[in-house]
């Protein structure tokens, strides 16, 4: 390891680039064996001497990690005149360069507790994942990129997050990442420690398997469901001189369907502002919208638009019954920062000419609605689908479906709306509910409470598709226990740990 050690540019350079390419891990690529440079990058920070080098290569590594799996986020300075293309790069560097120092912290904080051993990789795993579960809490939350995500791709690991979730699944890829550095290693007693290490992960996949491969076959129910992808370009989503054209496309493949479906029960789903107007001013036209696509009376027409209240303006979503009436609306209640809201305004004067000049306020959350023949609802606004801890607080024993609407066609053809994609599938398999994700484009589908998609609009294409309804699973392991099981898996590791250590002495570390 010195060749690393003494040419610290160059280790530092090694350290950006095996985060980077464990990215590639990651939706859409899912080339699952890179995973392994996040654990060498792991395995390098081990040997590093000093708290400030462990700090800065923990966030060098995290940087590489953050920068290329989040470089989508500068395509929405492209895609629309909305924000100014100059403060693009101050995005794509600066919200990479805060989220790796939580793994700068998380790396320190191992080797402060481990200060005196050469061996405090099982430490770096466990801090690693607190911290990442950390920053999916404060600061508003951004829980996008974990390594967890990983397994989003797979219909037999994803299985992993109905069992224990995605920040005890952290856990379990970090751990995977290392292995083979650990068995490459001159650690004395390192097949013992493997073996430790491999059974709980071993016995979880298995139970995946088992799970998969047993699962319920779920019996479709009579409720029809349509999504209404409408690919629709960023640029000319809000040009009124278009909104007619628009809004005829959404009609004609809302009601593309056979004339004897379209006398069914159904319920049409419009993604995230859709309708390129605001209530209530605007309620009639919406009224009559529906009225001319709705055919039978328990029919539902879901649409994403703006709401205003007073000085108060809401990204929200409303059912419409055949009758033109809402019966239920939904403000968005979790904001995206400097996207729907600016922190800090106030204190950014010198930039305030480049900003939105109003923010979007935040909602106060609703009953969940209740449709007959379908159950308890939880509605969802683009990125609000990424956050346990609200799901946990809105579900109940009767919900029975997520519907999760929004526009990713701010990200364009990268990886972004894969991305989404593939957090929003790992919510249908930890709550064991049937998904139902509306996009503007990117990408639109109904997935299983397995995580299987069952129906799809790719990437940048204009369409609309029904389905039949499935019933969600009663219950998962992860719904019942929650975070517990992640509090239970971090002990696990910690035992395996204090076991190992305390049967290799510090100075037998390593063979000679």
């Amino acid at each position: 390891m010195k060749i690393f050690q003494n040419n610290l540019l160059y280790y530092f350079i090694i350290l950006y680039i095996l985060g980077a390419v464990a990215t590639l891990a990651n939706e859409p690529f899912s080339i699952f064996p890179l995973i392994f440079a996040l654990g060498l990058g792991i395995y390098l920070i081990n040997f590093t001497p000093s708290l400030l080098k462990t700090f800065v290569s923990g966030w060098v590594l995290g940087f590489g990690w953050f920068s290329v799996g989040l470089y989508w986020i500068g395509s929405a300075f492209i895609v629309a005149d909305t924000y100014t293309i100059f403060l693009m790069p101050v995005a794509i560097l600066l919200l990479p360069s805060l989220l790796a120092v939580f793994w700068g912290l998380a790396c320190v904080s191992a080797k402060l507790i481990n200060r005196n051993k050469k061996f405090s990789i099982i430490d770096i795993i466990v801090f690693l994942s607190l911290f990442e579960y950390l920053r999916a809490k404060i600061f508003t939350g951004f829980p996008w990129l974990m390594p967890s995500m990983i397994f989003s791709s797979n219909e037999y690991l994803i299985q992993v997050f109905s069992f224990i979730g995605s920040f005890s699944a952290n856990l379990v890829v970090l751990t995977i990442s290392v292995l083979p550095l650990i068995l490459l290693s001159s650690f004395k007693g390192k097949y013992t420690l493997s073996f430790l290490l491999l059974i709980p992960i071993i016995t979880l996949f298995f139970s995946g398997i088992v799970r998969y491969n047993s699962k319920t076959l779920l019996q479709s129910s009579n409720q029809l469901i349509t999504i209404v992808q409408p690919n629709i370009k960023q640029k000319n989503k809000w040009d009124l001189r278009k909104r007619d054209q628009h809004l005829n496309k959404l009609v004609m493949l809302s009601t593309s369907n056979k004339d004897d479906i379209m006398y069914m029960n159904n319920i049409i789903i419009w993604p995230e502002t859709s309708f390129a107007g605001s209530i209530p001013g605007e309620i009639k036209l919406l009224s009559d919208i529906s009225k001319k696509i709705l055919k039978n009376s328990k029919s539902i027409l879901i649409v994403g638009l703006l709401r205003s209240d007073e000085s108060n303006l809401f990204n929200s979503l409303v059912f419409l019954n055949s009758k033109g009436q809402i019966i239920y609306r939904y403000d968005k209640t979790k904001l995206v920062p400097f996207g729907e809201y600016i922190p800090f305004r106030k204190h950014l004067n010198l930039i305030s000419d480049f900003l939105p000049q109003k923010d979007f306020s935040r909602g106060n959350l609703n009953p969940n609605p209740y449709l007959e023949g379908v159950g308890n609802i939880i509605t969802l606004i683009c990125y609000e689908i990424l956050f346990t801890d609200d799901l946990m607080n809105r579900i109940s024993k009767n919900t029975n479906l997520l519907i999760n609407i929004t526009n990713d066609a701010w990200f364009g053809k990268t990886i972004g709306p894969h991305q989404h994609l593939a957090l929003a599938k790992i919510k249908a398999v930890e709550f064991g509910l049937p998904l139902v994700r509306v996009a503007n484009t990117g990408i639109s589908v109904f997935v299983s409470p397995y995580g299987e998609i069952i129906s799809k609009i790719p990437l940048n294409k204009e369409s609309a598709k029904t389905f039949n309804l499935i019933p969600g699973l009663k219950n998962t392991l992860y719904k019942t226990y929650g975070e517990l099981t992640f509090v239970l898996s971090i002990l696990i590791l910690i035992i395996i740990n204090k076991t190992y250590i305390s049967n290799y002495k510090e100075n037998l570390f390593y063979e000679k």
